[in-house]
């Protein structure tokens, strides 16, 4: 039976194979989500919760929920952080939990190298009792399952593996250009010698690059660009951020270069609820044929900065004026 039913689930994730990280509208505010090395390049502590539902009214459609935090060493040069995600397409989920270092490089003026490294653990899972066949037999209220076939489980089937990840950030003044390998969410699925199941997740290449232009003292121009690739399939989006005195801002994305792989036209805005919290929200509109049967997606962004150095040594002595004493 498990040898049957590993067979079916790799026949089933055939099709998935190409599938891109989860997808996220709005990367420019998350860059830890897509590379190690961004881990504490801020200068401060930053925490980020994202929630989306994409296709909204599409039965069984893509939600996924990240949450993540970093902060800078500045004693050795170097930051950490831990990003915790989980994503769900109809019968199947994934959930993924990652710890990332990353070494700092001071270079000139206002230049940096980091080089990150993370580690976690990958687990994905097929409920059975949310899929269908023409032939099975499902009674309600009781919720009695018979799918009246062998490869079909009939509960839930659970296989997790270690996972790795690395990136580089290169920041030259107002420049920032990253690249980073990361697992992709689709799996491959195989049976071992004892008829059980074996996860192997598949690499995925992710380069991003930004602009920060400031136009003037109230108005900051933000172009960039997020590429996700797992050498089969390529995805591009291009983005234009624009912020007003540092507390609101509006932007657009086009995801998908070319006919084949156009995919969505983003708006997105948000503003600071506080000196360290921001929101944020995107809404999708779908371009893409299954636009027909959808209503866009939603992603909601709430971020934190502690907008504070963390650990960057003891400060000087006070040195007190007599004529204030």
């Amino acid at each position: 039976m498990k040898i049957k039913l590993s067979l079916f689930l790799l026949i089933l994730l055939q099709g998935v194979q190409a599938q891109q990280l989860v997808q996220y509208s709005l990367y420019m505010l998350n860059p830890y989500a897509f590379n190690a090395a961004v881990a504490g390049t801020e200068g401060s502590l930053i925490a980020t919760g994202v929630y989306r539902q994409q296709w909204s009214g599409l039965k069984g459609a893509p939600l996924s929920q990240e949450i993540n935090a970093h902060l800078p060493l500045f004693k050795i040069n170097s930051g950490v952080g831990l990003r915790a995600e989980n994503a769900t397409i109809g019968a199947h989920q994934s959930t993924a939990a990652t710890l990332s270092y990353s070494y700092h490089l001071e270079f000139g003026r206002n230049n940096q190298l980091s080089l990150g490294i993370g580690g976690g653990y990958f687990q994905y899972s097929l409920d059975g009792n949310k899929l269908r066949a023409p032939q099975g037999t499902y009674v309600e209220p009781g919720f009695q399952i018979d799918h009246n076939d062998p490869y079909l489980p009939e509960g839930k089937v659970v296989a997790g593996t270690p996972v790795a990840e690395g990136g580089i950030l290169l920041k030259l003044k107002n420049y920032y250009l990253g690249a980073a390998v990361q697992p992709v969410f689709a799996p491959s699925i195989h049976t071992t010698k004892n008829g059980g199941l074996r996860l192997t997740p598949a690499r995925h290449y992710v380069i991003s690059m930004r602009y920060a232009w400031e136009l003037n003292n109230d108005v900051l121009i933000q172009p960039s660009l997020l590429v996700k690739s797992d050498k089969t399939e390529t995805q591009a989006e291009i983005s234009c951020l624009a912020r007003w005195k540092e507390n609101i801002f509006a932007g657009t994305s086009f995801r998908g270069i070319g006919k084949k792989s156009k995919d969505a036209l983003v708006i997105f805005g948000g503003f600071k609820l506080n000196e360290k919290t921001t929101l944020a929200y995107a809404f999708d509109v779908s371009l893409s044929q299954i636009s027909v049967s959808n209503r866009g997606s939603h992603e909601l962004l709430l971020r934190f900065d502690l907008n504070k150095p963390i650990g960057a040594g003891k400060l000087p002595p006070v040195i007190y004026n007599p004529r204030f004493l």
